[in-house]
C-alpha cells in the first residue's frame, strides 16, 4: 500500500463513520448523548465531517485531487433532495415531518 492508497482508505473509513452516526442519529435523535458521554449526536456528526475534510485536505495537498466546496453543486443537490423528499411524501412514505 502506498500513501495515496492509505489516504483513500481513510477517506472511505471517514465516509463510513459519517454514515454510521447519521443512522444512529436517525434512531436516537440529534441531541441524544450516550450515557456517560459529553457529546451529542450533532457534535459527533460535526466531528466526523471535519475528519473527512481533513483527509480531503491531505489528498488535495499531496496528490492534487482538487476536491473543493462547490456552492452550485451543493445547491443542485439540495434541490434534488427536496424534489425527491416531496415525491416520498406524495407516495405516502413520509407522513408527519413538521
Amino acid at each position: 500500500m502506498n500513501r495515496q492508497q492509505y489516504l483513500l482508505t481513510k477517506l472511505a473509513e471517514e465516509a463510513s463513520e459519517i454514515a454510521q452516526i447519521a443512522l444512529k442519529t436517525q434512531q436516537f435523535g440529534i441531541d441524544e448523548k450516550l450515557p456517560g458521554q459529553d457529546l451529542t449526536n450533532r457534535d459527533r456528526i460535526e466531528m466526523e465531517f471535519n475528519d473527512l475534510l481533513g483527509v480531503i485536505k491531505l489528498l488535495n495537498q499531496e496528490f492534487g485531487c482538487k476536491i473543493r466546496i462547490d456552492e452550485d453543486m451543493i445547491a443542485a443537490k439540495a434541490a434534488k433532495i427536496n424534489k425527491y423528499f416531496q415525491y416520498s411524501i406524495d407516495c405516502g412514505q413520509i407522513k408527519d415531518w413538521k
